[in-house]
Order: C-alpha cells, then sequence, then structure tokens
C-alpha cells in the first residue's frame, strides 16, 4: 500500500472521474476470502515461487520483487553467515518464505521476534536484535538508513492482481487492472533498494 497502489489509485481516479474506489487492507488469504465473497473486485497479493494460485482465481502478474537479506552490519547475501543469529520473522506466508530459504541453506534459523510491521523490523535489525528477510516493495516505501540490505539471488516474491470468476471483467474491473498494471510497471522500473 504505500509504493504502487495509490500510484494504480489516482491513475484510475484522473482517468475515470466518476469510478469510485475504496481500499481495504488484508493478508493474501483473507484478501482471496473477500475476493471469493465479493467484498471486493480485485485483490493485490503476492505469492512465492513454490505457491499454486486458488481455484477460480485469476491472477495478473503486476511486478516481481526481490528479496533482501536485512542486517545491522553490511554483509553479502549469504543465509549461512547468520545461522546462529536470532531472526525476526513476519507474516505466516514470509515466514514460511524465510523457513523454506533456510532450510535449502542447511539450518534452521531461531526466530526470536515475529511482526508484520516492517518499520519496526528494520528497527530491531537496527537495533541489533536480529536480521531478517524483506521483500522490495516494504524496503522502498519506508528505509531505515541504519540497516544493510543485500539481494537474496533466486527468493522473488511475485505481486499479482487477482480477480475471481469468468472472464471478462466488469469494465471498471478492467480499468482498475489496468491501473495497477501501469503502476507496477513504473514501480518496478525504480530499480533495487
Amino acid at each position: 500500500l504505500g509504493t504502487f497502489v495509490p500510484r494504480a489509485a489516482a491513475l484510475l481516479a484522473a482517468r475515470h472521474p466518476g469510478l469510485r474506489v475504496s481500499l481495504s487492507e488484508a493478508e493474501p488469504p483473507e484478501a482471496v476470502r473477500m475476493l471469493r465473497a465479493g467484498y471486493v473486485d480485485v485483490a493485490v497479493i503476492f505469492r512465492y515461487d513454490q505457491e499454486n494460485e486458488d481455484d477460480g482465481i485469476t491472477a495478473r502478474r503486476l511486478l516481481d520483487e526481490p528479496s533482501y537479506l536485512v542486517t545491522a552490519d553490511e554483509t553479502a547475501p549469504d543465509l549461512t553467515a547468520h545461522a546462529d543469529a536470532e531472526w525476526i520473522a513476519g507474516c505466516d506466508r514470509c515466514r514460511m518464505h524465510l523457513l523454506a530459504m533456510c532450510a535449502r541453506a542447511g539450518f534452521t534459523p531461531r526466530v526470536s521476534f515475529t511482526t508484520d510491521d516492517f518499520v519496526a523490523v528494520q528497527a530491531m535489525v537496527a537495533a541489533g536484535l536480529g536480521v531478517t528477510t524483506l521483500p522490495g516493495l516494504p524496503l522502498l516505501a519506508a528505509r531505515n538508513d541504519a540497516v544493510h540490505t543485500a539481494v537474496l539471488p533466486g527468493a522473488t516474491r511475485h505481486v499479482l492482481a487477482a480477480t475471481y470468476g469468468e472472464p471478462p471483467e466488469p469494465p471498471a474491473t478492467a480499468a482498475l487492472l489496468d491501473a495497477l498494471a501501469e503502476a507496477g510497471a513504473a514501480t518496478a522500473e525504480f530499480g533495487s533498494v
């Protein structure tokens, strides 16, 4: 919500001034439930490579964002160098991704702190309380200058616009999807953090 979604809403408002846009924040599983129940027309969600789409959900890829190792000191993107460190984890989906990355690196992280607040995560890292991984968009939205980041090769998060039901989309939904795609592409071109 702190990067390309406001830009998409502004594009939509400029192009379709009579169209009413509302926004609700939810984690991806809840956003998909809201989509299925008809409470929302589009859900901006994220998926990692190992996840499949839900039945009946059509997903349009908006952008791919790298994951970063976030530490208090400058470091190479090597998870194993922090195998004995305290770790900070996020939402269930992000935590599962962290556990999977660390398992592939040959260790189980000792998760001491859990929060979905990306600003708090970076403050904890800056204070020396642990290390973490974060996707690029949260770092683009609010970057703590006291942390160091290194891209983790092969650790990508896909940001998608999801709809439910059979195409074609209603005109207002199609316009929103176009605005999200345009804003997502502009954000992806902005570069890394």
